[in-house]
């Protein structure tokens, strides 16, 4: 049996439409026009008396469960003025934006919110004219304010709200979903920080800075901040630098927790740089170096990390005798036949260098120098990559083999070699002093901390600016920039902190100038003011890197132990070849070994809590600053090291450091000073036991290879020791 089915096309569209009715309340379009035998719009829609357009849309908003309030009386009237011209069809709907009013509706009844809360509407482009702006402002603040209020302490943060989800970089190294979990650590972390100083500022009252405790969104916007940071700076070893920043948020204290706080741009933001420093004790003090010695004392530890004999680093740049006036002719001339041609340091572009400009006016040749200011670093590699990352430049994240974002006037070069460097200036051993100068003060100077800043002329890197300070009472003893034997091509401003502005300003430096100091000295804990320095004088200037030496040399005798971070650069810069000498690259080994090296940036902030070259302030690096931290780190090693020496016996007898009775498990002299050889080389990484006892694979037996030298001469090549008055002890006793 079949049954025919049929139907009309009217009442399809009937059944479609009958249930909803989404068009009937409005005027179709087409007006009269029309020709649709069913149309879905309204037709003969007349509005009714008493009825205006405010209340029509109301009543279709109610019919799509959305929840509308009345406007102002001004806004009613206005409507109802504009129904009466209703027979002309609209052309499109319009979004209308509902706001709060006290007014009364005009249907005569109160309209009812719904039960069920309405989530806000999603953020679009419709623009809003300046009379529905005028209207409506009132009463979106007082809605805004609502909501802040419900916030709690986020209510008091000026600051726009981030929510906890990493930002979006380019060349992400581990995945967002990775990235978003540490960022839930660290965050937790912060929290429970930031949870401390809320207690102790109860505790402590107005005598505790208000800056430093945070609201939940500026520790989010912290967070963030760091993170990203990392990701950004830190993307070939991100993984372990975040966790390793984790782990040690989880061991960090309130008082270390501080000093990084006030180090951070927030913090800066915040409280503002122009605040004056309270007139009682601060709680926020920065740690001091406490080593427990008098200053004679920590001189006699501090023998203990004396480089005794440097040969065994020549391979890493230092030069621990100076190269024979033959060798440097013999430099001189070959650089004469190659016509001064050089590899560019920056670009690695080969050009020619006019000592004297050519006649074109020109210094250097090839044109202008378009470089990377940054390294290339290699991202992270993960278990989800199956090929090589490409390398990167940080500055600009372009791929290796790109063109140089920054543009320089000039190529620029150095001279590494020995013989090189003293064709241009000879080196010097460290004269004989019968009377060394005093500091401010008139006390001895028993060590001296010093830093270099160089730049770029046509003879290669020279030294431009000379900073000596005592140790370890950290005050100034030289500071002066100096006028190089070369014209210069560029001063690496963003490095050395020498601008051509303190080079043009420099008055010339004379025998009345003596004692130069352009900071306070530092406090008695070792650290400087907070208080803003008042402007310094213009730095004075050395007529040449000579008389700069000269300056230097003034305060030192060949025993006087000279204290540098990666020493080698700023001996060579000042031609100098010192006996004794202590270089923090040493003393904090890299744990490859060298030429591997911590930075100074990192290892202040590590072992002093102190932020120094800091980017942000846009005048590069303070040597007077660097040389500073530089005796601080050693003084701060002297403190380590002396509650090992007293852990093993050692002790203090009629000023002088006695090593305890030999016997079983006690260490002497040479014994510590072979283990500080195999810490400073990175003897002890992946070393092993060979079939015969003896250990191999260590960096010094590789160098020993390297440079041929017999396996009896291994102790003669460097030693770190104690010297007592003055007296070497021989490496091999």
């Amino acid at each position: 049996m079949t049954i025919n089915q049929t139907s009309s096309p009217t009442k399809d569209i009937a059944m479609v439409f009958q249930t909803t009715n989404l068009f009937k309340g409005i005027t179709c379009p087409e007006g009269e026009k029309c020709r649709l035998t069913n149309c879905i719009f309204a037709h003969n829609l007349q509005p009714k008396e008493g009825d205006n357009s405010i209340h029509q849309i109301s009543q279709t908003l109610k019919k799509q469960n959305v929840e509308v309030k009345p406007v102002l009386q001004a806004a009613t009237q206005k409507h109802q003025d504009e129904s009466a011209r209703a027979t002309e069809p609209p052309a499109k709907r319009r979004k209308i934006t509902t706001v709060q009013s006290t007014h009364a509706y005009p249907s005569g009844s109160a309209p009812r919110s719904l039960d069920r809360p309405v989530s806000p509407p999603t953020k679009t482009n419709t623009r809003t004219s300046g009379t529905e702006m005028g209207m409506f402002s009132s009463q979106a603040k007082s809605h805004a304010g609502h909501a802040f209020s419900a916030k709690g302490s986020q209510g008091n943060s000026t600051a726009p709200l981030e929510t906890l989800n990493p930002r979006l970089i380019a060349n992400d190294p581990v995945g967002h979903s990775k990235r978003s979990v540490l960022l839930r650590l660290l965050h937790k972390e912060m929290v429970r920080l930031n949870d401390g100083l809320v207690a102790r500022q109860k505790e402590a009252g107005p005598q505790f800075k208000p800056g430093l405790v945070l609201d939940q969104n500026e520790v989010v916007k912290l967070a963030l901040d760091e993170e990203e940071g990392l990701a950004k700076g830190k993307k070939d070893v991100y993984m372990n630098v975040i966790k390793n920043r984790i782990a040690a948020y989880k061991k960090m204290k309130q008082d270390e927790w501080i000093v990084h706080l006030k180090s951070t741009s927030l913090f800066q933001a915040k409280i503002g740089m122009t605040a004056k420093p309270s007139s009682g004790p601060t709680l926020d003090a920065p740690k001091e170096i406490v080593t427990g010695l008098s200053p004679a004392e920590e001189l006699a530890v501090a023998k203990f990390l004396v480089v005794r004999d440097q040969k065994l680093l020549a391979p890493f740049g230092y030069i621990p005798t100076p190269p024979t006036a033959k060798e440097a002719t013999e430099a001189a001339a070959a650089v004469e036949a190659s016509k001064n041609y050089e590899i560019c340091d920056r670009c690695s572009a080969r050009f020619q260098v006019f000592p004297d400009r050519d006649s074109e006016g020109r210094l250097t040749s090839n044109g202008p120098c378009r470089y990377h200011p940054k390294k290339k670093i290699y991202p992270q590699r993960t278990k989800a990559d199956i090929g090589p990352r490409e390398a990167y430049y940080p500055c600009c994240h372009e791929l290796v083999g790109s063109v140089g974002c920054t543009v320089a006037e000039w190529h620029v070069y150095k001279a590494a070699t020995p013989a090189r460097l003293a064709a241009v200036m000879p080196f010097i051993n460290t004269p004989e002093n019968g009377n060394p100068m005093k500091d401010k003060h008139g006390r001895r100077v028993e060590a001296v901390a010093f830093d270099c800043e160089m730049g770029y002329t046509t003879l290669g890197l020279e030294l431009i600016r000379l900073t000596a300070v005592s140790w370890p009472h950290g005050e100034a003893l030289l500071d002066c920039l100096v006028r190089p034997l070369g014209t210069v091509l560029d001063l690496n401003s963003q490095f050395s902190g020498v601008w051509p502005e303190d080079m043009a300003n420099a008055v010339p430096y004379t025998s009345k100038d003596g004692i130069l100091s352009p900071i306070p000295p530092p406090q008695p804990d070792g650290s400087s003011s907070s208080s803003p320095p008042p402007p310094s004088p213009a730095l004075p200037m050395a007529k040449s890197p000579q008389q700069a030496r000269a300056l230097l040399c003034a305060f030192l005798t060949p025993s006087t132990p000279l204290i540098g971070h990666a020493i080698e650069n700023d001996l060579n810069a000042t031609r100098l070849c010192h006996p004794t000498i202590i270089d923090t690259a040493i003393i904090f080994p890299h744990f490859r070994g060298l030429p591997f090296r911590y930075g100074l940036k990192m290892l202040s902030y590590k072992h002093l809590g102190r932020n120094i070259q800091q980017e942000g302030a846009g005048r590069g690096h303070d040597s007077l600053e660097d040389a500073r931290a530089t005796g601080d780190l050693v003084r701060w090693n002297v403190k380590e090291r002396w509650n090992i020496l007293k852990a093993q016996g050692w002790h203090f007898s009629d000023g002088k450091l006695a090593p305890p009775p030999l016997g079983p498990g006690k260490k002497g002299e040479v014994e510590i000073a072979d283990e500080l050889l195999q810490k400073a080389l990175g003897g002890k990484r992946n070393s092993r036991e060979s079939g015969n006892g003896n250990s191999i694979g260590s960096l010094k037996q590789s160098l020993d290879r390297g440079l041929k030298r017999p396996a009896d001469d291994e102790k003669q090549n460097l030693t770190v020791a104690y010297l007592e008055d003055g007296s070497e002890e021989d490496g091999n006793a």
